[in-house]
């Protein structure tokens, strides 16, 4: 029986009942409804440790494992005065369809010390709760299509090599850089631009892309956003109004979805033709300046980044995890070395037609056992039929790339 001490949260989830059971014992299961980063020993004595963006964490270790039916582990979260124990148990209710996922939070004080600590723990499992039953239900992430939309392709700043910063004549090291705006959404129609430099949302400091992703889900879709940036050294303000995300339902099949991949990719690659019809080896092979990439470079950054995807998608169908789900920025000499193995233009070319065929191919492959985890399914679906429009990024340095190396060859004549 509850009482003061003790945090009760309460689901019906009509889903398979080992999913359930994966949803808490494994760091994959955890991450696509409960934390941002998750680690887990799912052995009774084995550690769980949880982090979020916004810099709430919890440890703790498993005290009791009865598959599919029951789970307890410890729990001290951060600047919370002791520790506590969560019990969950799944009861099945109709046949092997229906089950009730119901959570104790014991050992929770009522003392004055523990109010922030109570407050985060309500508000944690509640809104993880909601999630849970969405992403085992139907696979949507709700931490991801409750966010405002407001149609940017961010990058970290910082990222950036100090000369190239000091080429855009930012006055800051900080911030969110926009690579390509999204048209019709609420950065294009405010007047957002590629190359602009978030500093501040609603007041708020931009530091980097974490923490714009802690304040923007502070906003609900249809609010009208303040967002101040930096346009080459001057400061500007713009009111952007956000939109719901918009939710792609979950294709009936792998060969579906690898189908739709497939048609993305074609479109993507004609248009990269179109853009590089006529362009010479020495045109393509142009750098605009020290550590700025030429636009053979930005081919070998969009193979690498194909096979990263591949990998992740490894990673996700056998349950592996990593702590970052962020695809990596590939460094100038990794990419200087792979372009050793595909020195001209048709080679490169034709290992990207290669890449994004096997990420076709890797879907096509998916079996059945993988896509019944709904929310994996669903996270893949969303990140590669989204992809095409990232590159489109990659497009766009490549063009301004080559008007540069044009102009650079008509001046020397």
């Amino acid at each position: 029986m509850a009482d003061d001490t003790t945090i009760v949260y309460e689901e019906t989830i009509e889903a398979p009942v080992d999913l359930i059971y994966r949803a808490f014992t494994t760091s994959r299961g955890l991450r696509e409804w409960l934390c941002d980063v998750g680690a887990v020993n799912p052995t009774e004595g084995g550690y769980i440790c949880l982090a979020w963006k916004h810099g709430y964490y919890a440890t703790g270790h498993y005290t009791h494992l009865e598959p599919n039916r029951a789970i307890s582990f410890t729990w001290i979260g951060r600047d919370e005065p002791g520790w506590t124990q969560v019990v969950v148990t799944i009861t099945p209710l109709e046949g092997e369809k229906l089950f009730r996922v119901k959570l104790h939070h014991r050992g929770v004080g009522t003392s004055p010390e523990w109010d922030n600590a109570r407050g985060e723990i309500t508000k944690g499992w509640r809104l993880g709760f909601e999630n849970l039953k969405a992403v085992l239900e139907d696979g949507r992430d709700l931490r991801t299509m409750n966010r405002p939309l407001i149609g940017i392709f961010p990058l970290d700043f910082s990222l950036y090599k100090d000369t190239a910063r000091e080429s855009m004549d930012i006055p800051v090291d900080y911030g969110v850089m926009v690579l390509n705006v999204v048209p019709g959404f609420g950065a294009d129609k405010a007047g957002i631009q590629s190359d602009d430099v978030i500093v501040s949302i609603g007041g708020k400091k931009i530091e980097n892309m974490a923490s714009m992703f802690v304040i923007i889900p502070e906003y609900a879709p249809g609010d009208r956003i303040s967002m101040t940036v930096y346009r080459g050294n001057e400061q500007l303000t713009f009111e952007v109004d956000t939109t719901p995300q918009i939710f792609q339902s979950l294709p009936s099949s792998s060969e579906e979805l690898a189908k739709e991949i497939e048609s993305s990719s074609t479109k993507f690659l004609e248009k990269l033709d179109r853009v590089l019809a006529g362009v010479s080896e020495a045109e393509a092979a142009y750098s605009p300046g020290p550590e700025q990439w030429s636009a053979k470079e930005t081919l070998v950054e969009c193979i690498l980044h194909e096979r990263d995807l591949q990998s992740w998608i490894n990673n996700m169908v056998t349950d592996q995890d990593c702590f970052c789900e962020e695809m990596p920025i590939h460094a100038l000499f990794q990419i200087r070395a792979t372009l050793t193995t595909y020195p001209t233009l048709n080679d490169l070319i034709a290992e990207l037609r290669r890449s994004f065929k096997e990420t076709v191919a890797c879907v096509a492959f998916l079996d059945q056992k993988f896509t019944r985890k709904k929310s994996s399914y669903w996270r893949i679906s969303y990140e590669l039929l989204e992809k095409v429009l990232g590159y489109e990024e990659f497009v766009r340095h490549i063009e301004s790339t080559i008007k540069l190396a044009q102009k650079s060859r008509s001046i020397s004549k």
